[in-house]
């Protein structure tokens, strides 16, 4: 930075002055492009109690151990089979959780289902779909605890990403990947 001198006190010139003010305004832009391109989320299964709190896309790629770790809290409980979950799923959640402004996990309680588990979920309750895309490792249900079924549906609709589903009486919201499409059951 360029100083003067003026008697015993060292002084900023007009330019050092100005290109600390330029400097200033800059540093969020700066700070901001030395940013990676990130995406994380928090997830908590409900039935296996498995968490993930991390990022799982840095600077263009998807973390191959974050994928599988998040792969298997979505995993089908019930069988104890895990499949490789559309990634955009994640996208999904990621955005949400920012639309949300929430730091809780969102808590899953139903993600990839074999045809087996699926078929039974279909003789317990006319809620599941017989080609549901949760087979497909699309699809998802959750609730976020402090946060209504309506709020959640309304942020997830507002994305624009695939279907939303809502179950009257139920605390849980159905996300997938597929067509954008909403109903309530």
């Amino acid at each position: 930075m360029d100083m003067g001198i003026m008697g015993n006190r060292i002084v900023p010139t007009r330019r050092a002055v100005l290109f600390g003010i330029g400097v200033s305004l800059a540093a969020p832009a700066l700070a901001k492009a030395r940013i990676p391109n990130t995406r994380s989320l928090v997830l908590q299964n409900t039935r296996t109690g498995d968490r993930f709190d991390g990022v799982y896309y840095a600077d263009g790629v998807y973390e191959p151990e974050a994928m599988a770790a998040l792969d298997r809290l979505l995993r089908d409980h019930t069988a104890d089979e895990v499949t490789v979950m559309d990634v955009r799923l994640y996208d999904l959640f990621s955005r949400l959780q920012g639309a949300l402004d929430k730091t809780d996990p969102l808590r899953i309680t139903s993600g990839y289902r074999t045809r087996a588990t699926n078929d039974a979920l279909r003789k317990r309750t006319r809620w599941a779909a017989k080609n549901s895309l949760h087979i497909e490792g699309m699809a998802a249900d959750f609730k976020l605890p402090g946060t209504s079924s309506r709020t959640l549906s309304r942020a997830a609709k507002s994305l624009q990403m695939g279907g939303v589903g809502t179950y009257r009486g139920a605390s849980f919201i159905h996300v997938d990947v597929g067509d954008v499409r909403n109903w309530t059951r």
